[in-house]
């Protein structure tokens, strides 16, 4: 029930984008930018979340796991080319900034968690908690 509210969460926002394809200034502005472009997959094991984080480092990022929510928020500075001072910038779109999301992920063995970063893309891996027995069922006598 979860994955299928946050699979309607993320269709909204997939077609959101589509209807604001021709409207620039929306799609240019800060805020739309910094959303952290993700993948969440599920199998019997485990989560996987693959998060886009370009121009960050690991010390840039901060992941969190806490009641079923995994958090991840990072930082990038400003990004300042001075290599051609005789050249006037006509566009900038690399810009310092906060970001932040977070998946409802239930049922995480929270030691198991481990996450890896290679090439600007932050994989996540969230191995599943053996189920508790008649959790909750309750024998009569």
């Amino acid at each position: 029930m979860t994955n299928d509210l946050m699979n309607r969460y993320n269709d909204l926002f997939d077609h959101m984008g589509g209807w604001l394809d021709n409207s620039k200034d929306f799609l240019d502005s800060h805020a739309f930018r910094n959303i952290l472009q993700s993948d969440v997959a599920e199998d019997e094991h485990e989560y996987t979340v693959k998060v886009d984080v370009p121009g960050m480092s690991k010390d840039d990022i901060h992941l969190s796991y806490t009641d079923g929510i995994l958090t991840i928020s990072g930082h990038r500075s400003t990004f300042k080319d001075d290599s051609d001072k005789k050249k006037n910038l006509l566009r900038q779109e690399r810009s310092e900034g906060s970001v932040s999301r977070s998946f409802s992920l239930p049922n995480v063995d929270k030691k198991g968690i481990s996450a890896k970063l290679d090439g600007g893309v932050l994989t996540v891996t969230l191995p599943k908690a053996a189920p508790e027995e008649n959790e909750d069922t309750i024998t009569i006598e």
